[in-house]
């Protein structure tokens, strides 16, 4: 074989391989790329599912509005990822169905139940998590992010401390003061740790410690009103 036929077939042999090469980078690459969509789509549809738990639940606990809005914006940005993404897929309707509707979810969690209240708190915190980082994308100003998550921290402090209450009077209306006092001192615990800023906190004060003195076995007036001034 002459010199020149073996440089010939040395090129060739090595455009061959660089082709290969290329045609595997190039496989490679989209497989990497279909991957990485793959996981994509399963971690915003895990986001809205969450998403979504929080909403069922926050629907049925007179949640306020701006942070209904907020996560039902939330949802619908992950739709319009989901179907730049995968536009046939199923999963897209699937999580549509799946959002709560103005006219629905209006019944109430039954708070009395300790799973119930941990789902409750669970997706007020969600909530509270999702408003700062709707924040830290830019998507709210620090006052309306300060403000939503006031609203929602004293949701989660007034769903504990109505429920105590209630508990409490029905104990009471039983004739079971013991008891009644104790969950009356829980509701006194959440309100003592409210912000002294909020408006509402010596009111409900004032009222747990007179239903505290009303529970008390042989009460007087005068224990009444020293128990209603007690300052936490």
């Amino acid at each position: 074989m002459s010199s020149e036929n073996s440089t010939v077939l040395v090129i060739c042999l090595v455009a061959i391989l660089l082709i290969a090469l290329l045609v595997n980078y190039y496989v490679h690459q989209m497989q990497q790329q279909k991957l990485q969509r793959t996981l994509l789509v399963k971690k915003l549809r895990f986001e809205a599912g969450h998403i979504l738990d929080a909403l069922a639940t926050l629907k049925q606990l007179q949640c306020p509005a701006e942070a209904i809005a907020l996560l039902n914006k939330g949802v619908i940005e992950i739709l319009e990822k989901l179907t730049r993404l995968k536009p046939q897929s199923g999963m897209i309707e699937q999580i549509q169905s799946q959002i709560p509707t103005a006219a629905g979810q209006q019944q109430s969690l039954n708070l009395e139940n300790d799973s119930a209240m941990k789902k409750a708190h669970s997706a007020i915190r969600f909530a509270i998590r999702f408003v700062h980082q709707r924040r830290s994308l830019g998507a709210l100003s620090g006052i309306q992010c300060d403000e939503i998550t006031k609203q929602l921290q004293w949701l989660d402090s007034k769903i504990e401390i109505d429920t105590h209450i209630e508990l409490g009077n029905r104990l009471l209306s039983n004739d079971k003061k013991a008891v009644a006092i104790s969950k009356f001192k829980q509701a006194k615990g959440v309100i003592a740790r409210l912000p002294h800023k909020n408006p509402q906190k010596t009111e409900l004060m004032t009222e747990i410690n007179q239903r505290i003195a009303q529970a008390l076995p042989f009460a007087t007036p005068t224990i009444a009103a020293e128990t209603k001034t007690e300052n936490d």
